[in-house]
């Protein structure tokens, strides 16, 4: 600017500090009339403490001051102004300010536990939290006393999705937060329990002579140890720019649990129990009952075997109908009226299977805490047990928790915590080494438990179809054969889980601003599995290793012993910065180190012989020869059986971490945030063992704004805020290692005076081998409405899976036929919605609801298939879990079987094209449902509330194949005829089927809206109208007729509705509270699902109906 514009430019700069001054002077003025005095005091809490860091300001002005390490603060101020006291987690304080002292007391504030980000390395403010978090309030989650704390979180917070393994109680659910991040590593978020990340291993074991059902490792996984009614916050952490600070770690989403402690004053003491009523599951099956299924077998009878077996030709023998009309076993050489009698007979009674597995029962919780302190010493005590009777006979867990923290001041720059938890766990269930649910769904409604006599009565039909086909080789069973009750009742799985944790911690106030603290952390599991086949029983049967004949029916059972200690410790240290300068600048910071370390080891031993009375064994001898001579080579093989019934395993993992976060907030609308953190880990080679892990992010709260604040806006936005970040989080795949394994077999080799390790090598080295990465990009929207009656939030992700680790194929001159690389990426892109409103406020009644979805897009980008097929489980451009199936135009009226529709983009040239089952592949759709959600409803007046909590899941798939246990593959392997699908095998109708399979395709009855044709492989072949083989113009594939059984599992559950009503305390003498309750769980669902429980589906324990009565009280 030159000298002339200048000139020019003076009168108006004149003008501009002519009004200024007189602004100035009018306000002086005006403030001269007024007595300046300098007010200070003390800020303290309840306890006495003083509060450091609380905001003293004068209302309408910038002029305040924070309080000093004392507490302490000094403002000169107008007289008769009003000044506000302002400190997170308590409420406001504000003062007309008469005289020159005021020592202020701040109370906490109950209602703002959800406006606290917990982390686990600090605590933040939910307006100056830059990340992507969800906090849930304990009252909320509540819905259940049988449920674990992963269970609670179903349907509670968008983007988070939590379904049941099963109903078995004491089981954990599946958890994942933002879709799935990992393709071969675990995908279960990172539990963070008072600041200490939980590490539990369970080393896998191999041997050749343990069973799929020998061990239960139902405690492995999970949280069960915490009681939840000493839990205080739950957060989620979803983004990098939130879980960043745990490195790699936190891929999957952090889960951060805060849990009670102390408060000074009297000691309060507080119980809690709940008795609840579990009922057996509603929805049914849909399966034939004993006339029923006579009647059906009957018609199979007469279609498909009568003339073979009047013409002395061959003919199938379905069902107990076809082993009666046939003349099987105990049924040769019958009257055709004695054949009806037994038959008749047979119709008069029906065993409802499921309702033989399931049960009525009662369960009950307790908990009971003592509480208290003084400003110097504060304390939080508790205990509780859970007894929760299962609803499948046999089946049970109980827990037993007990906590004790400690937290103390010994001076006024120090404060000290100690904190101890026990936990004992224990699960009792039949041995899985026998499918029961399975056998429920499949077995025959006319055979019995018992004989009349009370002995246990074998199932005529449930292994024989291959022996009354004249099979020779087929199923050996035991001469007392095959009965369910005997296995649940002779056979038991226990499982115990012992943990122990003492914690320590230390905040060190160096400065005004800075302090330093330090956590100490070490835990004990110590877990037991049991597992014990009685003689008798079919599973002990099946597990035989000293017969050589397969036919011998010498029984023995069996006791399998598996012991896993996991311990664990943690160190941190951390430097904490926070200063606000001018009431304009405020700066956090925290910089620190961790190291921590796990050690785990199994134990296990298998005993044949057992005996269950004395709890010894005789280990059974190979059978005597007729020379009762010793062969070597049995001897040998004796001996490694011995070997494989013993051994044990491993693991070690250690860690060290640098980190650090840096947050400035401008006016307290502006935040910016940025997170590093580097982890080493013992899992990878030199070159690759650190991993650096990063955010950046910011917020702007909006309604902070002048021109929303201080204008009419303010009364419609009372909360709005955008947010976003970037970053990267990583894991570690514990399945794969970078250098050469060797994998010791449990058996040696032997010489007369020695013996020799045998081993393989599992995997080739990789030196490359390297952390899965997480690369996170977020942005959200807060808003609130009319003084937050309204609130919402909106959010999109998209999470790019970089380096996850998959099998590719290699060369086999390398010695190997695939290995382990970082090649494959992934992406999850979603978008969450939560929204909440108090409808009604009238007086003392209100209305509340609240509602969220979630929508979960994932797709493979980029994967090296061993096959290259669609019918791989992984295939590029569509995401895990996809189903690749055929699509039908329904049933061929002609023939009788499913017509299926051929890809448009196939181009048929040769007539071998109308079978291959790669033409008639769709994309059909996911096993993961993309949509779920929740929502609750709250009705409450004055001490009266009712809850009603839900959640939805929508556009999930399966292929609903409960396969039956018998086929035509039972018979024989010399088929004259293939089938199209299992839906056409007429010998999956020799056990229960459903009632809806009669209303089917019979050459006399062209039935195009039920069940295809049945075909008998070992009948005729079939043709079309035109002579041509139906094998040679269609595909015969289970891949393509896997459509026939794909169900949509979505569905809308009602969870929980509860009524809890606070007794008035003018009705209470010597009692602070009193609140009791009534709780109805799993109540009904909506679904156009077939089974039992569209979210447990399949033959699997499914999830109860409970109604409970809850009762606290507290003193």
């Amino acid at each position: 600017m030159n000298i002339k514009q200048h000139i020019k430019s003076l009168p108006i700069l004149l003008c501009a500090v002519l009004l200024l001054s007189g602004s100035v002077a009018a306000e002086l003025h005006a403030q001269g009339r007024k007595e300046k005095i300098t007010v200070h005091g003390i800020v303290k809490d309840p306890a006495g403490e003083p509060i450091t860091g609380a905001s003293v300001l004068e209302v309408g002005t910038k002029n305040g001051v924070t309080t000093g390490f004392e507490g302490d603060y000094s403002l000169e101020v107008t007289k008769g102004r009003t000044i506000r006291v302002t400190f997170l987690g308590f409420e406001d304080v504000e003062i007309v300010v008469e005289k020159d002292k005021y020592d202020i007391i701040m109370y906490e504030a109950a209602t703002q536990l959800d406006q606290v980000v917990v982390t686990g390395y600090s605590n933040v403010e939910l307006r100056k939290s830059t990340g992507a978090v969800s906090v849930v309030k304990m009252e909320d989650i509540k819905d259940s006393p049988l449920k674990n704390i992963d269970q609670m979180l179903q349907g509670q917070l968008a983007g988070v999705n939590v379904t049941a393994a099963s109903g078995r109680p004491g089981e954990a659910a599946k958890v994942r937060i933002r879709g799935t991040n990992t393709i071969t590593g675990n995908a279960e978020p990172l539990w963070v329990i008072d600041g200490v990340p939980l590490q539990k291993d369970v080393p896998e074991i191999n041997s050749s002579q343990l069973k799929s059902g020998d061990f239960d490792n139902i405690f492995a996984s999970g949280i069960g140890s915490i009681n939840p009614s000493d839990i205080e916050s739950i957060t989620v952490l979803k983004d990098a720019s939130a879980a960043a600070i745990y490195g790699s770690q936190a891929s999957n989403g952090v889960i951060v649990v805060t849990t009670k402690r102390g408060e000074a004053g009297n000691t309060s003491i507080s119980y809690m129990g709940s008795v609840s009523v579990q009922i057996k599951p509603a929805r049914s099956a849909n399966l034939m009952n004993s006339k029923e299924k006579l009647a059906w077998e009957q018609e199979l009878w007469d279609e498909f075997s009568s003339e073979g077996y009047v013409n002395g030709g061959y003919y199938p023998k379905v069902g107990i109908i076809g082993q009666i009309r046939g003349g099987y076993g105990e049924f040769a050489d019958l009257s055709a009226a004695e054949q009806d009698a037994v038959i008749e007979s047979l119709g008069a009674n029906t065993t409802d299977w499921f309702d033989t597995l399931f049960r009525n029962t009662v369960s009950t919780t307790h908990h009971l805490s003592l509480s208290g302190g003084s400003p110097k010493m504060t304390y939080y005590v508790s205990g509780g047990m859970g007894f929760n009777n299962g609803i499948v006979k046999k089946t049970d867990s109980r827990s037993t928790n007990l906590s004790a923290k400690i937290d103390t001041r010994p001076a006024k720059w120090m404060k000290l915590g100690i904190s101890t938890d026990f936990s004992y766990l224990k699960a009792n269930a039949p041995s899985s080494n026998v499918d029961m649910f399975k056998y429920a769904y499949f077995a025959n409604p006319y055979e019995k438990l018992y004989n009349e006599d009370g002995s246990y009565a074998p199932d005529r039909t449930w292994f024989t179809l291959g022996y009354a086909n004249g099979k020779v080789n087929s199923v050996n069973i035991p001469d007392n054969g095959f009965n369910l009750m005997r296995e649940i009742n002779e056979t038991s799985s226990l499982s115990t889980s012992t943990s122990f944790t003492i914690q320590g911690n230390t905040t060190i106030e160096i400065c005004k601003g800075l302090n330093f603290t330090g956590l100490g952390s070490f835990s004990y599991y110590g877990d037991l599995s049991e597992n014990i086949n009685g003689k008798e029983t079919y599973a002990a049967f099946r597990d035989r290793p000293f017969e050589e004949n397969y036919y011998s029916k010498r029984t023995y059972g069996s006791i399998t012993q598996q012991t896993t200690t996991n311990t664990s410790w943690l160190l941190r240290g951390q430097l904490n910065y926070a200063q606000t300068f001018s009431d304009i600048h405020s700066i956090s910071a925290i910089g620190g180190a961790e190291i921590r370390s796990s050690y785990a080891k199994s134990l296990f031993t298998k005993r044949y012989g057992y005996d269950t009375v004395t709890g010894n064994h005789s280990t059974p001898l190979f059978p005597s020869t007729s020379d009762n001579k010793i062969d070597y080579e049995k001897l040998v093989s004796f001996g490694n059986k011995l070997d494989g019934c013993s051994g044990q395993s491993i693991s070690e993992n250690a860690f060290a971490s640098f980190y650090g976060t840096l947050t400035y907030t401008l006016l307290n609308r502006y935040i910016f945030s940025g997170t590093v953190r580097s982890d080493g880990s013992n899992n990878f080679g030199s070159k690759e063992q650190f991993n650096a892990n990063w955010s950046v992010s910011g917020a702007w709260n909006i309604d902070q704004e002048p021109w929303i604040a201080n204008t009419v806006m303010s009364k419609v936005f009372s909360t709005l805020s955008l947010r976003s970040g970037f970053g990267y989080t990583g894991g570690v795949n514990k399945s794969v290692y970078p250098v050469l394994m060797m994998e010791y077999d449990s058996t040696f080799r032997k010489t007369d005076d020695d013996y020799y390790r045998k081993g393989y090598i599992s995997n080739a080295p990789n030196p490359n081998l390297r952390w899965e990465k997480n690369r996170t990009f977020n942005v959200g929207l807060n808003m609130g409405f009319l003084h937050d009656r309204i609130t919402g939030e909106v959010s999109y992700y998209r999470n790019k899976n970089l380096d996850l680790v998959t099998s590719v194929k290699v060369p086999y001159t390398t010695g190997f036929t695939s290995q382990s690389f970082n090649t494959t990426e992934q992406v999850n892109n979603g978008v969450e919605l939560t929204l909440g409103a108090t409808l009604l406020k009238i007086m003392d009644f209100q209305w509340r609801v609240m509602a969220n979805m979630a929508y979960n897009y994932n797709v493979l980008t980029k994967y090296d298939s061993p096959t290259k097929s669609l019918s791989d489980a992984m295939y590029v451009g569509y995401p895990l879990g996809k189903i690749f199936t055929g699509k039908t135009s329904g049933i061929d009226p002609e023939t009788g079987v499913y017509k299926y529709i051929m890809r448009p983009d196939v181009t048929v040239t040769k007539q071998e094209d109308y079978r291959l089952y790669q033409n008639y592949l769709f994309y059909v759709g996911t096993s993961n449902a993309p949509w779920t959600g929740g929502f609750s409803t709250t009705f409450s007046y004055k001490s009266l509330s009712l809850n009603i909590v839900g959640n939805v899941s929508i556009g999930g798939k399966i292929i609903n194949n409960i396969s039956c246990p018998v086929s035509w593959q039972d018979v024989s392997s010399a088929t004259t005829e293939s089938l199209p699908s299992v839906l056409n095998d007429l010998y999956a109708n020799h056990l229960n089927v459903t009632k809806d399979v009669t209303h089917r395709w019979t050459e006399t009855n062209h039935v195009t809206d039920g069940y295809p044709r049945l075909i008998d492989s070992f009948g005729p072949k079939l043709t079309d109208g035109s002579g041509q083989y139906l094998t040679s113009i269609m595909p015969y594939s289970t891949s393509v007729a896997n459509c026939l059984l794909l169900e949509d599992v979505s569905y809308l559950k009602i969870s929980s509705i509860s009524l809890s009503y606070s007794l008035p305390a003018k009705w209470l003498k010597g009692i602070k509270g009193l609140n009791v309750s009534f709780l109805m769980n799993n109540l009904f669902i909506l679904t156009n699902y077939s089974g039992i429980d569209p979210e447990t589906p399949g033959a699997v324990y499914p999830k109860s109906r409970s109604f409970s009565f809850s009762l606290g009280v507290d003193f």
